[in-house]
């Protein structure tokens, strides 16, 4: 990969590339890349020109940092990914010919094997109101139910119990991916359903980064992608430890990005899983690394925090963190019910919540909400902070 990059890539051509490498640790001597880098440079830089049309498949990122980047992949690395999402349903006890419904902004291709019956799929658009979502849901009649996190909380918050009963009665697993899937998500989720759910990390820019075992481990898909978690200098931290999701994906050649920084936070979680399987564990622990607030103290807050400040108060079903330049924090929630008095016992139960968590004053502007921002790949939105002050 890396003598292709040297050879075939503009930006790799100007690095000193090591002539090769003894082992995948060596990669930590490259410098790590980040989205806003190969926007500045232009996406160009970062790409394999001369490869044939046919060999390039496009996708565009979903927007979640508020800027999109168009990537290019290399067909026959899909054919790898396919063999990772393959795994992924299988590890989880999936069966090939069980229904799925997937929630998703957009239309799927209909493949040659769903047509003979394996894989069969409904796709169910994410923009919909959360009523017609699990109406049609319930219609699908799915032993699978894959979507975001977000729109599968909104599913159980307006279902009837009746159409709950009906959708339990055939279904067998849930699929969530795209958003932190918080422990306390992942359990609402589980009794909601009644069925156990297996959540997957992945990202436009390098397709599927880990998915979970029926123990509960998140595995990385060692055979396509190499992780690293840095420090905020660069450095690798121990097994256990948070920092920067780093990747390099080393069977990508029409736009390989070496030592990529996805914008999460995570860790490797050390040790062997009872599964048997060899690969690596990891965690994503706080969500995107630039998804966080700031304290007047300075501490930051991140969004996976209000995740579970918007579960466990009272009347709050879902919340949105906005600060703008001045450190101003304003919180958008969605109540659970219409009236308000609801609404009053939902601001007073996040503000309580919310003050218990920091035990420092913040003063928090309350405004009423249907629902939460949705970015154009359909993800939640759920803090964004314009506020830097200078010794963050």
């Amino acid at each position: 990969m890396l003598e292709h990059c040297r050879n075939r890539v503009p930006h790799y051509a100007e690095l000193p590339l090591p002539p090769c490498m003894d082992s995948l640790d060596e990669l930590g001597g490259l410098p790590v890349l980040t989205k806003s880098e190969v926007l500045t440079k232009g996406v160009d830089d970062f790409r394999d020109s001369a490869l044939p049309a046919p060999r390039v498949r496009t996708d565009v990122t979903s927007g979640t940092t508020g800027t999109r980047l168009e990537i290019w992949h290399d067909v026959n690395a899909y054919g790898y990914h396919g063999a990772t999402v393959l795994r992924r349903f299988l590890r989880s006890g999936y069966r090939p010919w069980w229904r799925i419904a997937q929630i998703k902004p957009f239309s799927r291709p209909v493949r040659w094997f769903q047509r003979i019956g394996i894989f069969p799929r409904v796709v169910i658009g994410a923009g919909q109101s959360e009523e017609a979502i699990a109406a049609q849901v319930v219609r699908a009649r799915p032993r699978l139910l894959m979507g975001y996190p977000l729109v599968l909380r909104g599913i159980l918050r307006v279902i009837s119990p009746e159409d709950l009963q009906t959708l339990r009665s055939s279904l067998r697993m849930v699929m969530t991916d795209s958003e932190l899937l918080t422990d306390e998500a992942a359990e609402l989720l589980r009794e909601g359903f009644g069925v156990p759910v297996f959540d997957e990390y992945s990202a436009y820019e390098v397709l599927t980064v880990s998915s979970q075992c029926r123990d509960g481990s998140m595995h990385l898909d060692e055979d396509r992608v190499w992780l690293e978690i840095l420090d905020e200098d660069g450095r690798l931290v121990p097994d256990g430890q948070d920092g920067l999701v780093t990747v390099t994906h080393f069977r990508e050649r029409a736009m390989p990005l070496v030592r990529y920084q996805l914008g999460d936070r995570g860790r490797i979680v050390p040790g062997p899983c009872s599964c048997g399987s060899g690969f690596r564990r990891m965690a994503v622990t706080e969500g995107r690394s630039n998804d966080y607030i700031v304290l007047p103290g300075g501490r930051r807050i991140y969004s996976g925090v209000f995740l579970s400040l918007a579960m466990f108060s009272p009347g709050v079903a879902e919340c949105m963190i906005r600060q703008d330049e001045t450190g101003r924090v304003s919180v958008r929630l969605v109540p659970e019910t219409a009236g308000e008095a609801a609404w009053i016992q939902a601001v007073t139960a996040f503000r309580d919540s919310f003050a218990d968590l920091v035990d420092e004053p913040v003063e928090l502007e309350f405004l009423r909400a249907s629902r939460v921002d949705l970015t154009p790949g359909g993800k939640g939105r759920f803090v964004e902070s314009s506020y830097r002050p200078g010794f963050v």
